[in-house]
């Protein structure tokens, strides 16, 4: 088992409340953002949405991401996250993952084991009960006071 992964519950931080809000991903070779998602705690539940198109083209509606009737997002196990992140991807940087999902999605939270280093969020894709894809979140909030951040950006948004 390599040495990078910590599943001490105490070390790594806890999804919370100061944690929900809208996220984006980026996509770094465009410098476009290609999706984006909104972390929600409502009714005792958590669950996550993503923005798309609707019929009117220039109208958008958020959509739960789920692919059957079990939206809301559970807490992944110590076990669990050990499987799914003790494999040479994720070797670095050294830190400790917090993990909540569905059958097919999930939000981590990564904890660096440097202090200097933020947090860091990530949407992933299950398959199968496998992690087939994890990508990296940006919270808008950080992005929001930034006046080179326009509403008709968000407008722009990319669906694949």
């Amino acid at each position: 088992m390599p040495s990078n992964l910590f599943v001490l519950p105490a070390y790594g931080k806890a999804i919370t409340l100061e944690d929900q809000g809208i996220f984006y991903v980026m996509n770094h070779y465009a410098d476009t953002i290609q999706s984006v998602i909104q972390l929600v705690y409502q009714n005792d539940e958590w669950c996550m949405l993503q923005l798309q198109p609707t019929s009117d083209a220039d109208e958008y509606c958020w959509t739960v991401m789920t692919s059957d009737s079990k939206y809301a997002l559970e807490s992944m196990p110590s076990t669990q996250i050990a499987h799914h992140f003790a494999r040479p991807e994720f070797a670095e940087p050294k830190g400790a993952w917090q993990v909540i999902r569905n059958q097919s999605y999930g939000f981590g939270k990564f904890t660096p084991l440097e202090a200097h280093q933020p947090i860091a969020y990530a949407i992933l894709m299950f398959e199968h009960g496998e992690i087939k894809a994890v990508i990296r979140l940006h919270h808008a909030q950080d992005c929001v006071m930034q006046p080179e951040v326009k509403e008709a950006e968000l407008k722009q948004v990319e669906f694949a």
